[in-house]
């Protein structure tokens, strides 16, 4: 479809509307929408298809090059077509971006600035330097809070994949939502930090837990070797030998057993939505529910059920997720208010868990509150839930964790709400 020098392909166009919300390409679209197509274009598809010289329009022919040879002539332009390349989400976000940090751009009937494209004296050098940089950022953001809400459940037609396209008349896309609810924006980017950092742990985690010896075994495994195989490598005679046990696991070594913090049974969270979670700006809530979303992940990828209580004095919403399914939107959205009951969200919770339907028994519990609750009846719970093999993990907002002890096999106080303290990370998935 012909915008200003360039033919951009119609479904390129669609997709970059559809990204931005914008009205669908037309023949009469304004000189500035055609130049927004046509960045896309670049930033997205990289190789452009020039116009014939007769079918551009001449008044803005050179109007047009002159501000692709700008962008052309910045490697920090190059840059961001490389972060963009083949991802209609990110490019969009770009063009976007890019628009707004420039401004108002000179109008066609202006006469053309002396100065080379991208030479120190374009007077669109540094503004365009500033508005890559800008766009750079945007899309980093863009990508961290889309990886934040992976494995939601949104309406129909709007996508947490990469480079998938919304249906605008069902649904606004993600980047728009994202844009116009700061409430999301904030757990989704809080959540992809988490989400980052549970995933550097179970790289990180030491696989067997290995701290106590049980037995000999066969195997490759070197550091494991006992010391008379070990000491085959120093004999000439014997190393080639041992080299050839070692690639057929033959090799006698220690078998090693030991435990972890937190079990690979199913997960279940018990999320605070008191009055009081929603002050300050609701950043307790924000941070708890962007952990909610961090835990989902983490089960998710170890092919854990999940499952998400939401409490206050009583608990009022409760949602079982099966390995591979989606947590619905609705769950992002529960509102605070009320008292806090945690005698209430462990007994529901228990419930949950012994419950034979859904798969629980054995599970993780993760009780996240930023209030305290009289513990008269912690011994019973902890009593039911060792029956249950379940281990309890506490996570006390603005307190300390003691307040949340007498229910707990293990409890941290919480004071950052920008991020995921090492404590807490260590301890929920290392």
């Amino acid at each position: 479809m012909r915008r200003l020098i360039f033919d951009v392909p119609k479904w390129h166009l669609i997709q970059h509307r559809d990204a931005r919300g914008l009205p669908l390409p037309a023949s009469n679209d304004t000189h500035s929408r055609r130049l927004e197509d046509e960045l896309f274009e670049r930033l997205y598809a990289g190789e452009c298809d020039r116009l014939a010289a007769g079918d551009a329009v001449p008044a803005l022919r050179a109007w047009a090059e002159r501000l692709h040879a700008s962008c052309e002539a910045l490697p920090q332009f190059g840059r961001l077509a490389a972060e963009c390349r083949g991802d209609a989400i990110a490019a969009a976000a770009s063009v976007e971006s890019l628009l707004d940090e420039l401004g108002d751009l000179p109008e066609p009937e202006q006469p053309a600035p002396a100065a080379a494209p991208g030479s120190a004296k374009d007077p669109l050098r540094r503004p365009l330097v500033a508005a890559c940089a800008a766009a750079s950022r945007a899309v980093e953001e863009l990508r961290e809070a889309t990886e934040g809400l992976a494995g939601i459940g949104f309406a129909p037609g709007t996508s947490t994949l990469r480079g998938g396209a919304g249906d605008g008349a069902r649904a606004r896309p993600l980047a728009a939502r994202l844009r116009s609810d700061s409430r999301l924006l904030r757990i989704a980017l809080l959540a992809g930090r988490m989400k980052r950092i549970a995933a550097s742990k179970r790289r990180a985690r030491v696989r067997h837990g290995a701290d106590e010896v049980t037995d000999v075994t066969q195997g490759a495994d070197l550091a494991r070797a006992l010391p008379v195989e070990l000491a085959r490598l120093t004999d000439p005679r014997r190393r080639l030998d041992f080299l050839r046990r070692l690639a057929e696991r033959q090799v006698l070594q220690y078998q090693l057993v030991g435990s972890e913090r937190l079990g690979r049974g199913p997960l279940v969270v018990l999320l605070d939505k008191s009055s009081s979670m929603d002050e300050g700006g609701g950043l307790k809530d924000v941070w708890a529910t962007a952990l909610a979303l961090a835990l989902f992940g983490h089960a998710r990828a170890e092919g854990r059920p999940f499952a998400l209580i939401a409490y206050n004095a009583a608990p009022f919403y409760v949602e079982v997720v099966r390995p591979g399914a989606s947590v619905p939107e609705e769950a992002l959205f529960v509102r605070c208010g009320g008292g806090t009951s945690i005698a209430a969200a462990m007994e529901r919770g228990l419930e949950v868990i012994a419950d034979v339907r859904g798969g629980l028994r054995s599970a993780d519990l993760v009780l996240v509150s930023d209030g305290e609750d009289d513990a008269g009846a912690a011994p019973s719970v902890r009593e039911r839930a060792a029956a249950l093999g379940v281990s309890i993990f506490g996570l006390a907002i603005g307190i300390s964790g003691a307040a949340l002890a007498p229910w707990c096999d293990e409890a941290h106080g919480v004071t950052d709400l920008a991020t995921l303290e090492p404590t807490v990370a260590n301890a929920l998935f290392a």
